[in-house]
């Protein structure tokens, strides 16, 4: 993991971890992502794992970290390169958490920020980075 007291900025060519925490973000007849995935939340910042100086092992823990906190089944992982993100105009922020009251520590979490407000254009944005990213299954299933 990232040393978290050296946090780097992420690069356009960082590999990105989008946890998937609902069966229903998975294409069952292709095992692609569906767009919602991608989608932010009602705050506008997408939450994700940066895969730079992590084991294979270290981004799983994260996700299942995250998953035990919030009482969810991890169903995989959408990877994703930044530059997905960074070509919708979007920005990727490396936001380390430490000493969070309800998430684990994570130095590799990162936030996407600057999406547009309108949720059509969200959408629009959410399936361009879907169609780039990749299905990861947890090796436990």
């Amino acid at each position: 993991m990232i040393d978290a007291r050296h946090v780097p900025d992420v690069e356009e060519d960082e590999l990105l971890a989008r946890f998937i925490f609902s069966s229903r973000h998975i294409r069952g007849s292709t095992d692609g992502i569906k767009l919602e995935a991608f989608m932010p939340p009602p705050h506008a910042e997408l939450s994700v794992t940066r895969h730079r100086d992590a084991t294979e092992d270290e981004v799983w823990a994260a996700g299942r970290a995250i998953a035990h906190l919030r009482q969810r089944t991890l169903h995989g992982r959408g990877d994703v390169i930044a530059n997905a993100f960074i070509k919708q105009d979007l920005s990727i922020q490396a936001a380390p958490l430490r000493d969070h009251a309800s998430l684990p520590d994570n130095p590799n979490h990162a936030n996407v920020t600057g999406w547009p407000d309108d949720k059509a254009r969200q959408r629009l944005l959410a399936i361009e980075i879907a169609v780039q990213s990749r299905l990861v299954r947890p090796s436990d299933q």
